[in-house]
């Protein structure tokens, strides 16, 4: 069955090469043939105004001016009054965008914090040039090619200008460690940026899969975390779509080919000049067809991440847990100029095998009041109240197995709704993670405190089960805090029961990332996740609680 499902696998991957291969098209899917990609009217009339327009302001303006700008800013101007999704890219920002489309970029290849405006490196991405001259967690960069890099207002953007580069180059770097300062020359190399980024056996049968985005390599990713997992006995699996902002729909066809029979409507896309298209799963020779699954969603997942869960949800095929989706439905094309900016326009609308629109509804040239309606969920309770949302019988739908109510209107509202957590509210605390004080510290005092922490903690089941922190350790983060500008008036006696719950918890929460690594960190957090608990229950009581869902029994 194993050699039958990896055989499946790569007749799957060679499709997914073939339907990326080439342009890359943008965040969805290339609904365009290359024909039809540079179609223009036979009238231009309009669109000589602009080239005389610009012609006029070269010769006869007052000041002299700069072209680029105001063509970028002309461009920008003409597709903000179309769709909320269609924008344009400017060349120095390409690089980026495809760089999130093709799942890897030309770097240095570490994971880095920035602490009191310094660099520091939390870990080095196996195998990436960093970690092949040496660099290793802990170490700060101060000088990039000579020029010192340190206490100058650094942000995750500067760092990537600095780091980043063409494969082959070299970047020449300063690095502190141990009061010692070493310098190393590192050649820039591909570097991926996983979509899968946590995958673990959460319970001994239950499998935890976290994606982040729909890249190039998702689904390579994914189908080998689900075998991976299965291999050490998971039986059913959780699916993080949370926070996904989405990417490249193929990735979400062909992961859910994974779930459904062969022949299945996964989506269908329907615009003015490409008809409608059906996209049907295909033969994976996949063996989990037919185990449980939960998928976990949120107010933040969106585009592929809604392809995936409303198809799921359509077929009845997976319990959906979580907040009501964005309702991000909207394909576009990507083209790019002669200078290597981009644009990228919506040619289609994606609708779910129910026939439920995804996308939320909007005005032509009205982001603001596009945006303005996403605030107004958390304003009007949505996130924390399941019973704040309305839905007309216009917007009732049905599964397609066992015809449950599914509901239409923007987005993929889940079988079981879980409120945003507000419980443990602490005011100190969110200062203090606000201005990054308490990872701060944690780096500190990991540091100073490794070794009796190994010791003390020698594992991530461990760490989990036993740790806390000592009242000196609290005494110190306060201390630490009120030096930064966060006093808390009374001295540490003022702490709240909720202040020093708090404090603790997310001190184990950054403490597993600096002991451990990222995934140890989604370990911890998990203790504390609602929407993991609510799968977790569904997934061990699956019989009793999860298929009745999916079955619909009273």
């Amino acid at each position: 069955m194993g050699r039958l499902f990896m055989r499946g696998l790569k007749s799957l991957l060679f499709l997914y090469l073939i339907c990326v291969a080439g342009l890359l098209p943008a965040q969805q899917l290339q609904l365009m043939r290359p024909s039809q990609r540079y179609f223009l009217p036979a009238t231009v009339k309009n669109d000589t105004k602009l080239v005389e327009l610009m012609q006029m302001l070269r010769f006869y303006y007052v000041d002299s001016i700069d072209d680029k700008e105001l063509v970028n800013k002309a461009i920008t101007a003409l597709l903000q009054e179309l769709d909320p999704h269609s924008y344009y890219i400017p060349k120095e920002q390409s690089e980026d965008a495809m760089s999130e489309l093709l799942g890897h970029f030309f770097g240095v290849g570490i994971e880095f914090s920035l602490q009191r405006d310094t660099l520091v490196v939390m870990s080095t991405i196996p195998d990436a040039p960093a970690e092949r001259v040496g660099i290793r967690a802990g170490d700060k960069f101060l000088t990039v090619n000579g020029e010192k890099i340190t206490n100058i207002k650094l942000t995750n953007s500067k760092v990537a200008k600095y780091l980043r580069g063409p494969r082959g180059s070299s970047v020449t770097l300063d690095v502190l460690r141990n009061k010692q300062v070493a310098k190393y020359t590192v050649i820039r190399d591909s570097v991926p940026l996983h979509s899968v980024d946590v995958a673990y056996l959460i319970r001994p049968k239950i499998g935890y899969i976290r994606v982040t985005r729909f890249a190039e390599p998702t689904v390579a990713e994914f189908a080998w975390a689900l075998e991976q997992l299965a291999f050490k006995g998971a039986t059913s699996f959780i699916v993080d779509l949370r926070g996904n902002g989405g990417g490249l729909m193929q990735g979400a066809f062909l992961m859910a080919s994974l779930f459904l029979p062969p022949g299945s409507m996964v989506v269908y896309a329907k615009g003015r000049r490409t008809g409608r298209q059906d996209f049907e799963a295909i033969e994976t020779g996949s063996k989990f067809l037919n185990t449980p699954l939960v998928v976990l969603v949120d107010e933040n997942s969106a585009s592929a991440s809604e392809i995936l869960a409303g198809a799921l949800q359509d077929w009845d095929r997976a319990v959906i847990v979580g907040r009501r989706t964005f309702g991000k439905g909207l394909g576009q094309n990507q083209f790019s100029f002669a200078d290597s900016s981009l644009y990228r326009i919506t040619v289609a609308r994606y609708y779910t095998p129910s026939n439920r629109l995804i996308q939320t509804p909007y005005a032509l040239g009205e982001r603001n009041k596009y945006r303005e309606e996403f605030l107004s969920r958390y304003k009007n309770g949505e996130l924390f109240h399941r019973d704040s949302i309305h839905f007309p019988d216009s917007l009732k739908f049905s599964t397609l197995r066992t015809h449950r109510t599914v509901y239409g209107g923007g987005g993929i509202m889940p079988d079981i709704f879980v409120p945003l957590d507000t419980v443990f509210n602490s005011k100190y605390v969110a200062n203090l993670l606000r201005h990054g004080l308490v990872g701060q510290w944690v780096f500190d005092y990991v540091t100073a405190h490794r070794d009796s922490l190994v010791k003390r903690y020698p594992d991530i089941e461990t760490y989990k089960a036993d740790f806390s922190l000592a009242p000196e350790a609290v005494a110190s983060l306060v201390a630490y805090a009120a030096k930064s500008g966060e006093a808390l008036e009374g001295g540490v006696t003022s702490l709240s029961d909720v202040d020093i719950q708090e404090l603790n918890w997310y001190t184990k929460v950054y403490m597993a990332r600096s002991l451990y690594s990222f995934e140890a960190m989604h370990r911890v957090l998990h203790l504390r996740d609602e929407e993991v608990k609510c799968a977790l229950d569904l997934l061990e009581n699956w019989e009793t609680k999860g298929r009745q869902i999916l079955e619909k029994r009273e």
